[in-house]
């Protein structure tokens, strides 16, 4: 599985557990089981991008927040929610992605999933988030 279908996967389960409200790392690995052609280094990159995410949702969401323009994250669709957590867990989180990475990849997901201004505002939102990483 290419690490693209891996991201995929990763914001379907993102997607799913806000949907449920089941931010367990026991729903995490259940449904990564179920995955096929998994490889070692997908095996690492779930592992540090799940963990990464649940062990810090609430600073992830922070940072999102923090980011948005003229926008509350409560009023995100789920989808594009989805997108940047998962964006912004990478980019904070694991090391051997560069944040650039994460953010085409996040945007190149919203041109998939999300409606047609996604993209363009998912981009921002990270841009931001990588601005404000690079000054600190």
């Amino acid at each position: 599985m290419t690490r693209n279908k891996m991201r995929e996967n990763i914001m379907k389960l993102i997607y799913q557990a806000d949907i449920h409200n089941n931010y367990l790392y026991d729903f995490f690995t259940s449904a990564y089981e179920l995955m096929e052609n998994k490889t070692p280094v997908n095996d690492q990159y779930f592992a540090s991008v799940v963990k990464a995410f649940l062990d810090f949702k609430t600073v992830i969401d922070k940072e999102i927040s923090e980011n948005l323009k003229k926008w509350d994250i409560d009023r995100i669709g789920k989808v594009e929610l989805a997108i940047l957590r998962l964006a912004v867990s990478e980019m904070l989180y694991v090391e051997d992605i560069p944040m650039k990475v994460s953010i085409n990849e996040a945007v190149e997901l919203a041109k998939t999933y999300a409606d047609d201004n996604a993209p363009k505002y998912i981009n921002g939102v990270l841009a931001s988030v990588l601005s404000k990483a690079e000054n600190a």
